[in-house]
């Protein structure tokens, strides 16, 4: 587990690292399982260069904050917001915010609930599970939604380096307990579910 998440993610994020890139696949998944948000607010945690958080806020309409542990993930968020911005000549981008979700005061928030909260590709790296979900909960509208994409552990052979990156099945029992929905979508190595409270 990482002890320092921004010790970890920053030099990453600062070097020019990327991560994997939402997919026309991901994106109809969201469409379907999301639907268009009506300027009601969503929280992307662990936001990175914040693409999931523009689609959210271009794409399905939601009010879009991204969050994200590394400053420099929140400075390619912003510039990418601006870029998108003067392509399109138009001044309404999601925001973007330095927060680690798992340590910070959430009261820094700028909104008190969310309709939608996502979390792509940071949940395995989550060192308190339980407690991370219980502060989503707690953030959640009623009637609102978490979604959640992760990789699944066991898609990778036992012996492929990379089958830490997953998360394994006891994880997903605790990700998926005490939602009133659930409901889990494959891609590919990873597992897409909308938890609503």
């Amino acid at each position: 587990m990482i002890a320092s998440p921004v010790a970890y993610w920053e030099p990453l994020w600062a070097s020019g690292r990327r991560y994997r890139q939402i997919t026309d696949t991901e994106t109809q998944l969201l469409a379907d399982h999301l639907g268009p948000g009506h300027g009601r607010p969503a929280l992307d945690m662990g936001c990175g260069d914040g693409a999931l958080a523009r689609h959210l806020h271009h794409q399905l309409g939601y009010q879009t904050i991204g969050v994200d542990c590394a400053p420099s993930a929140i400075a390619a968020a912003t510039d990418a917001a601006a870029a998108t911005d003067a392509d399109a000549g138009s001044s309404d981008q999601p925001r973007f915010q330095v927060m680690d979700f798992a340590a910070d005061d959430l009261s820094e928030l700028p909104d008190p609930a969310y309709a939608l909260i996502t979390c792509r590709l940071v949940f395995r790296f989550i060192a308190d599970k339980a407690v991370f979900l219980d502060k989503v909960r707690q953030l959640l509208v009623p009637g609102g939604t978490f979604w959640v994409v992760t990789e699944l552990a066991d898609r990778r052979a036992d012996d492929d380096p990379l089958k830490s990156l997953g998360v394994t099945a006891p994880d997903v029992e605790l990700l998926t307990a005490r939602w009133s929905s659930s409901t889990a979508v494959d891609l590919d190595r990873l597992a897409c579910f909308a938890l609503r409270p």
